[in-house]
Parts: C-alpha cells; structure tokens; sequence
C-alpha cells in the first residue's frame, strides 16, 4: 500500500513539473520580446513561482511518507546523488522483493536478452533468463477466488457484488525461446517506461560528478575499461581535436554501458540492503554466485564509502 500512496504522489508530482517546464518554456519567449515592467512578463513570471512552490509542497510531503520507509532511511538516502524526488520515483515503482534480482533488472529494462515463454495455462509471458535453468514458473495474474459483498446505492437498493480475487498463476513452462528486448504481440512483458526513465534520471548525477559518488567511479571505471580496450576505437572513443591537440571522448555506447553497470551494481545494493533489512534471505548476483568473481562490495560497505566521499566534499566547501 506504500507504494500505491508514493506513486500517487509521484504522478502529481510530474504533472506539475511538466506544467512547470512548459510555463518556463513561455516564460523564455516572453524574455526574448518584453522587457521587465511588460504585464504579460509579470503575469508569466508569477505562474512559474507559484508552479514551484507547489512542486516544494509536494516534495515535503513525500517527505512524510519516506521518512517511515526503512529503505529510504537506511540506504537510498545515504546515497550520494539520491534525493527525496528520486527516492520517490524509485519506491513508487512498486518494486517486488518477492521477485529475483535479473527480474528488477529486467524491470528497468537492463537485460539484453529476454525469453519468450508459455506456460501450460497457455498464458504468454516474457522472461528475463531461460526458466528452464532458473525453474522459474508463469506470474501471470489469475483468478483464483471471488469474493461477495453487500452494496447499497442511494435509492436504498441492495446489490450483491462480486469480485475476483487475483493470484498469480505459478503454471509450469513448457516452451521458452531466447528473443531481443522488445514487446512481442500478445505476450505479458513486465519492463516499466517510468522503470527506464527512473534509471536515467537517477544515473545522471554519477555521470556528471563521478568522483562524488560511489556508483559515479564505478561508472569512470567502466568507461575508461572499455575505452582503452584492443577494439575501442571508434567504438567506444573518438579521436577529437581541441586547439591543435588530439583528445579521446567516450561513444555513446561506452557511455551507456558504464551507465549500465554502474546501475546494475546500485539495484543490487537495493535489493540486497532491502530484503536484509526485510529478514529475507540474499542471493549475491549471478557474476559473484555463479562465475565466482569476488570483487562483489557489500551494501553497507558502500555506504561507508559514500559517507568518506560527502565528507571530503564538506570539507573542501569550508576550506574553499
């Protein structure tokens, strides 16, 4: 029911920043053909004011949800680069612990491969790895009970209702084909739009300061691992000239991936601080639990690094 309440604040939350980039938008219209004391300028001027005033009076009150929420208290806020509006968009999601890891990462659209599947309900559902290895069974909503009630309109007239009670189906798969990531007619795909945008908008903090954050130098990293790779040039550097000097700039793709990983690693740390936190069990994710790479840092530890990092920060703003 969290969910529900933030993703409420959530969708209001964007109307009115949609409505404030459009009046902003105007407002630099009006700049360019009217000068100070012009009435429309004033008028335009006052909307946008009052536009984010309610948009500050929304944040606070997704304050008052979060602040009850165990995850935004102990990881999401201690982020460098995760704020109350992103917390907010993330928790909105819905995001089911319930769920496997590859499944949030198939959420946020971050998975290269997806399967096409059917169960033996005949129901038609995408996947984010072959069930076959993994055993996973359909999640399909299915009814498995109705429930009857009693409803009175205003003449006094008495209805009974009934209603469905939903479940998940939990049928067996009996056919899975690998496929690329996108929607096939009449299958169930289960990635989120606002799950991609979420994961842009929060990635673009650690793309634009990298050294404030622990997930922005996993982000450096990456880049900098593929850009200097055997194959890298032209796929993930140009050679740029800037005042008779040649200079490497990252591709878009070298951008995108490190983006990726960086991201990956940070839902990770979500899921895992998240079901911990919960008093569920952890699985370590797939590179660490089954390809037995041990540089896997712990939720926690990252957060102690983060900590290192805005403290530096503080103190470079006193001595400056």
């Amino acid at each position: 029911m969290q969910s529900l309440a933030l993703r409420g604040i959530c969708d209001t939350f964007e109307a009115v920043q949609k409505m404030r980039i459009a009046a902003e938008n105007r407002l630099r219209a009006i700049v360019q053909n009217y000068d100070e004391d012009h009435r429309e300028r004033k008028i335009a001027m006052e909307h946008v004011k009052k536009i984010k005033e309610f948009e500050k009076i929304i944040t606070r009150q997704a304050e008052e949800v979060l602040k009850n929420d165990i995850i935004y208290n102990e990881f999401l806020i201690k982020v460098n680069g995760i704020n109350i509006r992103t917390s907010l968009r993330l928790l909105s999601l819905g995001l089911d612990l319930k769920r496997e890891l590859s499944d949030w990462y198939a959420y946020f659209g971050l998975v290269p491969v997806y399967w096409a599947c059917e169960c033996e309900h005949g129901h038609k559902i995408l996947l984010p790895s072959d069930p076959f290895k993994t055993g996973a069974t359909c999640i399909m909503p299915k009814k498995i009970d109705e429930d009857e009630e009693l409803s009175e309109d205003l003449d006094g007239d008495i209805t009974l209702i009934k209603r469905p009670v939903m479940g998940e189906c939990g049928g067996k798969i009996i056919k899975a084909e690998p496929m690329p990531p996108r929607r096939m007619k009449g299958y169930f795909s289960f990635w989120n739009k606002k799950a991609k945008k979420t994961y842009y908008i929060v990635t673009e903090y650690w793309v634009k300061n990298p050294n404030k954050s622990f997930y922005g130098r996993i982000f450096k990293q990456e880049r900098e691992r593929l850009m200097n790779r055997p194959d890298a040039k032209d796929k993930y550097y140009k050679i740029v000239k800037k005042g008779g000097k040649e200079t490497k700039v990252a591709s878009r793709r070298a951008t995108l991936s490190a983006r990726r990983k960086a991201f990956k690693i940070f839902l990770a740390h979500l899921y895992q601080s998240w079901r911990e936190l919960s008093g569920m069990g952890y699985r370590m994710p797939y590179a660490f639990e089954f390809l037995k790479h041990d540089d896997f840092i712990d939720w926690k530890q990252a957060i102690q690094i983060e900590e290192t990092l805005r403290s530096k920060a503080s103190k470079k703003k006193k001595v400056a």
